[in-house]
């Protein structure tokens, strides 16, 4: 299977959505209109001159322009993350997936990690495809064998950032919908995983804290009650 060329990015209902924006350093005050990009390699490629900021837009403030975003309202300085000191922005790539089993009301596996219960996923090798990424990621954090995973469908990318050795990492993390034929787990101590559990898809819902997989089961749960699981 490979992946899709067009695949929903996933926004968070509730909070702000990371882009990249290209302005020159006077110019951070960002107007209406300007345009945002979701890794810094597209914002450079239209940016010749000016700085790459990663800008954090509240729900609703961007819409998408063709292969980038429009932003719909003005943004204060105090939007751009990369700033005081300024971190160039580089993209760190990663994927996951959402393990489901078929049940009347459909069932996640979530991992509990470091005191957050969260979802089976990680950065890809270099030259890694997401697919191959996210089946490595899930067999080895929810310690089963690659084999007993199913990769059914992408189901979309969320994108968050956070600073990084002198850098600040833009995550953009490619999702699959997975079924797996395991029925014990071993889950990973290296990772500082304690615990894999299933979850109703509306408890998971609860129990996840981070916006982006919010985000993510609640699309989940929208193609459920689709009935397209």
């Amino acid at each position: 299977m490979r992946i899709q060329t067009v695949s929903p990015l996933l926004l968070p209902r509730e909070a702000a959505q990371v882009f990249v924006a290209c302005a020159s350093e006077e110019d951070l005050e960002l107007p209406e209109g300007t345009l945002l990009w979701e890794t810094p390699e597209q914002a450079a490629a239209t940016c010749p001159e000016g700085k790459l900021w990663v800008v954090a837009v509240p729900p609703g403030g961007a819409v998408r322009n063709g292969e980038s975003w429009q932003l719909q309202r003005s943004l204060p300085v105090s939007a751009v993350r990369n700033r005081s000191p300024y971190r160039p922005p580089i993209t760190v790539p990663a994927a996951g997936g959402v393990v489901v089993r078929s049940a009347e009301v459909p069932e996640v596996l979530l991992i509990h990690r470091r005191g957050h219960w969260d979802l089976p996923k990680g950065k890809c090798d270099p030259g890694e495809s997401p697919e191959a990424c996210a089946r490595r990621e899930v067999s080895e954090e929810l310690g089963i064998s690659p084999e007993t995973l199913q990769l059914r469908k992408p189901l979309g990318r969320t994108i968050h950032a956070y600073p990084l050795d002198g850098h600040y990492a833009v995550k953009p993390t490619w999702w699959f919908l997975m079924a797996t034929t395991a029925a014990t787990f071993t889950p990973q101590a290296a990772e500082d995983i304690r615990e894999v559990r299933w979850f109703p898809l509306e408890e998971a819902l609860r129990r996840v804290r981070y916006p982006t997989l919010q985000a993510l089961l609640q699309h989940l749960a929208e193609l459920a009650g689709s009935g397209l699981l």
